[in-house]
């Protein structure tokens, strides 16, 4: 059984810094991937993808980190903010292959402790495939 990528918003971008794409992957799974930077400036597209992501009430949300230059704490809030929205609900966000840059904000933020996060996104998936821990 073959699944179909269907993009389910517009492409994003913020002074040409960052794009976000929000990707509806299958019926419990959307998949945003932000590329560039993220920032003070930038974080709000962030938050606008994570945002749509709960008005639909999507059960899991995998963030990738995979093509993010620079996260700066603006995206580390809305990332946990987001999770601490999904969790109150008992839905699911996992962050997948953040760069190196991103690892260091995340692990300078101790955001690790408070978030799902997966080195590779195969990783992360097949995290989703089976129920939170």
């Amino acid at each position: 059984m073959s699944e179909r990528t269907v993009a389910i918003n517009r492409r994003v971008t913020a002074n040409e810094y960052l794009t976000v794409r929000l990707v509806h992957e299958r019926q419990d799974l959307d998949r945003i991937n932000p590329v560039g930077e993220i920032d003070l400036c930038t974080a709000p597209l962030l938050r606008e993808a994570l945002l749509d992501t709960e008005d639909r009430d999507v059960r899991n949300v995998l963030v990738d980190l995979s093509r993010v230059d620079f996260l700066a704490l603006a995206g580390v809030h809305e990332l946990r903010a987001a999770n601490d929205r999904r969790a109150a609900v008992h839905l699911r966000l996992v962050v997948a292959a953040p760069t190196a840059a991103a690892r260091r904000t995340l692990s300078l933020t101790e955001a690790a402790g408070s978030l799902e996060i997966y080195l590779t996104t195969s990783g992360a998936l097949s995290a989703l495939a089976s129920p939170a821990v």
